[in-house]
């Protein structure tokens, strides 16, 4: 019986990693299984928020929010949340802030998930984003969309 009991359990775990057999029994768990997204979620933040915090103490600097979904797919996290929406990323001078939409996949409403975490001090000799230097000007040429070779050829 026991046995038994052991195939139905990994058979049913199986089952659960085909996304459409997950909607069909979440539908059936009702709150219970709100609850569990909402856990999942949460700790998909909280190693989200723990990533980066590790890529900016060793390079300085932190994903642009536009591109943390491909960020985290180089970082092997999912970068979508229980509910299919995809993460977010606000970045403060002094902290950041990682988000989840929530059920009704609208960012910075009340059902949203956030993590806030304040920015971690990169590692000595590191270079942040504010001790670069701006780009020089562009030249005239840029400016104009002329290219040297364009005046060389206006030239002839």
């Amino acid at each position: 019986m026991k046995k038994i009991l052991l195939l139905l359990l990994v058979l049913g775990g199986l089952a659960m990693l085909d996304p459409r057999v997950r909607e069909w029994a979440l539908q059936f768990a009702g709150p219970i299984g709100e609850v569990g997204q909402r856990r999942s979620a949460e700790r998909a933040l909280d190693d989200i928020a723990a990533e980066l915090a590790k890529a900016a103490t060793e390079t300085g600097v932190y994903p642009q929010p536009g591109s943390l979904r491909l960020w985290l797919q180089g970082q092997d996290l999912d970068g979508t949340d229980p509910w299919g929406s995809a993460y977010y990323l606000e970045l403060f001078a002094d902290s950041f802030v990682v988000g989840s939409p929530g059920p009704d996949a609208r960012v910075r409403s009340d059902d949203d998930l956030r993590l806030a975490q304040r920015r971690v001090q990169p590692k000595p000799g590191v270079l942040i984003n504010d001790d670069l230097q701006p780009a020089p000007p562009p030249s005239s040429a840029a400016r104009t969309g002329k290219s040297k070779a364009m005046e060389a050829a206006r030239r002839r």
